[in-house]
C-alpha cells in the first residue's frame, strides 16, 4: 500500500485481511476498464466481462494497478471485483480506487451494493495458457 502513495487508506486494508500472495513470481496482468451507462450490479458487470472475454480481477490487481496508473482514480472510481472479503457487520467488500479533495484514495465497496455509472469496473484479459 505505501507503493501506491495514497492520500486515505482504508484502516481495514491491511495485510491479515489482505495477505500478499504470491504468484510464483511476477504476473504480467492487462486491465481493461468497463464502463456502464446505467446502474449495474456485480453480477451485471462480470456478466459483460465474461462476454469480452475478461476474467475478475484479485485484489492484488488493484494494488499494482493504484501504483502504475496513479491518475486514472482521479478521472473516476475503479471497482476491483475480486473475490470479497468480509467485511465489518457481514458486508461483502471489494477494493475501490477513487479521488476526494484532489486527493488518492484506496477504499472498500460493498460488493452487493448497485453502482452508479460514475463507477468503472476493471478486469483482466485472459491470458493464453
Amino acid at each position: 500500500m505505501a507503493a501506491g502513495n495514497y492520500g486515505y487508506a482504508h484502516s481495514a486494508i491491511n495485510s491479515e485481511n489482505f495477505p500478499a500472495r504470491h504468484f510464483g513470481g511476477p504476473r504480467q496482468r492487462e486491465v481493461a476498464l468497463l464502463e456502464f451507462d446505467r446502474d449495474v450490479t456485480a453480477t451485471d458487470a462480470t456478466t459483460d466481462a465474461a462476454r469480452q472475454g475478461l476474467e475478475p480481477p484479485t485484489y492484488e490487481d488493484a494494488l499494482y494497478f493504484g501504483i502504475a496508473y496513479p491518475d486514472v482514480q482521479g478521472r473516476g472510481p475503479v471497482v476491483f471485483l475480486h473475490d470479497p472479503w468480509l467485511g465489518y457487520f457481514g458486508r461483502r467488500d471489494v477494493l475501490c480506487l477513487w479521488s476526494n479533495a484532489g486527493r488518492r484514495e484506496l477504499g472498500l465497496e460493498g460488493f452487493d451494493d448497485r453502482w452508479r455509472p460514475i463507477y468503472r469496473f476493471a478486469f483482466v484479459a485472459r491470458v493464453p495458457r
